[in-house]
This record gives C-alpha cells, sequence and structure tokens, in this order.
C-alpha cells in the first residue's frame, strides 16, 4: 500500500508509554516503519473483520422453500428445459 498524500487521512491516538516503545522497537527488528505496521494491522482488522460479518438474512427455509424441496426428493413438479432461457420460459408461465 503506497498511496499519494492527498489520499491520506491522520489520526491520532494515544497510547501507554510502555506500548509505543515496544512497537517502535518491533518494527525497527522487522525494518518497517510504527506506521507501515500499524497500516498492515488495520488492513488485517478490515479483511477479518468483512469475513465475520452476518448478514440480515434468515437460513432457515420457509413453508414455500420446504414445499418445493419436499416435491423435489418426491420428483414432483419437475420441470425439465434444455437451457437457462428455455427454463425460465418454462418458469414463467
Amino acid at each position: 500500500m503506497n498511496p499519494k498524500k492527498n489520499e491520506l487521512s491522520r489520526i491520532v491516538v494515544d497510547v501507554p508509554k510502555i506500548q509505543h516503545r515496544r512497537l517502535k522497537a518491533m518494527a525497527a527488528a522487522r525494518g518497517k516503519s510504527m506506521r507501515i505496521i500499524i497500516n498492515e494491522l488495520i488492513d488485517d482488522w478490515i479483511d477479518e473483520s468483512d469475513q465475520k460479518v452476518d448478514c440480515n438474512h434468515s437460513h432457515t427455509p420457509n413453508k414455500e422453500t420446504l414445499k418445493a424441496i419436499s416435491n423435489i426428493e418426491k420428483g414432483k413438479k419437475l420441470v425439465q428445459a434444455k437451457d437457462i432461457k428455455d427454463l425460465f420460459e418454462k418458469l414463467e408461465s
């Protein structure tokens, strides 16, 4: 990540002195700046959080879906189609 100067936004975070010293030492040991380490941590946290986002949809089948599943299992009301266009035409009629 190497954004241009006008694409940056500054934030100020107060941290305990011991954390600041440890971060500075660990960043130096890795040959990176504290800014780069913090940006990497933020990116990792955002990526991890994106993967944990819960959707607002119920994943429990409703009555209509349960009936359709039952019909499929029994081989009832199946529609055969030669391609997707044919399938949609049959389902719309």
